[in-house]
């Protein structure tokens, strides 16, 4: 039989003579390709746009497991160094300091001037701004240097700067402002004090030191020798109306400190708790030469100055120097 042709043959699907089912496989397995091809792409392409957020995610939770674990292990060590500083404050200030840090330790009666009261939170030798906390910086300091004219020793002597700075820590314990981040003290409230001075000593900084001596009142409370004696000195009270006796300035020691720095820091600080205001309305120049004058009143050592001037219970810390010299001289 002759094949059909034509239209006829147009009609006829699938052509005579040939299988169905094996024709149309072989036609629609292009198809089926491009089909499989375009569908790999879409999710390959849909996987390249998933797995970096997967990856992200798990870096975060990676990261929030890390911090986890950090601030865990902060807490642990924070407990730690606090339990020792403990352990040091109870064997080394505890006697003067009390176990409350209120002052009243067993040793501390008859002290003149009583032990620091940890728990009124006034510091008086700061690096901060009148009536701001110190910093732990400062605290430190004082701990390390001790407080000269005083029964307040140094500890460097004894501590490592390990164990003053968590003495220093158990010691903030005993006023809660510390742990008050709206009461610890702003950038701006912390002192700047120069590393050099802007000039060198000279009588006319003496000189222009006198006259802000006398225009800025400190010869009401420290006399007009400086040595404590003013008219008001036998009126002052501090914060707690206790009787204070203004600073000596004749002697050679100040409980802050006697380099220029440390007078510098006075002048710009105050002493909190103290009748004793900041000068920081001064010029950074004023200040410097109130310094200079400051320390031209220190008294030349005779007999009557050591029987009748120092505090025969102070606790008398040399300059490096003078201790240098004197290590040479035996």
């Amino acid at each position: 039989m002759d094949a059909p042709t034509g239209t006829t043959a147009a009609l006829m699907w699938p052509p005579q003579g040939l299988a169905g089912a094996p024709v149309r496989e072989k036609l629609m397995k292009p198809m089926h390709k491009k089909v499989l091809i375009t569908r790999l792409r879409s999710t390959l392409l849909a996987a390249l746009m998933v797995i970096p957020f997967v990856v992200l995610a798990q870096d975060e939770s990676i990261e929030e497991t890390v911090e986890a674990l950090q601030t865990q292990v902060d807490s642990l060590t924070s407990r730690e160094q606090l339990e020792r500083g403990r352990n040091l404050y109870f064997r080394a200030c505890m006697p003067c300091h009390g176990i409350r840090g209120d002052g009243k330790g067993p040793a501390a009666q008859g002290f003149d001037p009583a032990p620091r009261n940890f728990r009124r939170g006034a510091f008086k030798f700061r690096t901060t701004v009148s009536g701001a906390l110190p910093l732990d910086s400062d605290l430190e300091r004082t701990v390390r240097e001790g407080v000269p004219g005083t029964e307040m020793p140094r500890w460097k002597d004894v501590l490592s700067e390990h164990d003053i700075k968590v003495v220093v820590q158990y010691i903030k314990t005993f006023y809660p402002y510390f742990n008050d981040p709206d009461s610890l003290p702003l950038p701006e409230d912390i002192i700047e004090v120069p590393e050099e001075r802007p000039f060198e000593p000279s009588l006319a900084s003496i000189a222009a030191g006198r006259k802000l001596f006398v225009d800025q009142d400190c010869v009401k409370c420290h006399g007009k020798s400086g040595a404590g004696n003013g008219p008001q000195a036998d009126e002052l009270v501090d914060d707690w109306d206790v009787p204070i006796r203004p600073a000596n300035l004749t002697l050679t020691y100040f409980k802050n400190g006697k380099h220029d720095r440390d007078i510098y820091r006075v002048f710009t600080s105050a002493i909190n708790g103290t009748p004793m205001p900041a000068f920081d309305e001064l010029s950074e120049e004023e200040r410097w030469q109130l310094v200079d004058y400051v320390q031209s009143l220190e008294q030349k050592k005779n007999f009557r100055f050591w029987l009748l001037e120092e505090n025969p219970n102070q606790v008398r810390h040399p300059e490096p120097e003078q201790a240098e010299a004197a290590g040479s001289d035996g």
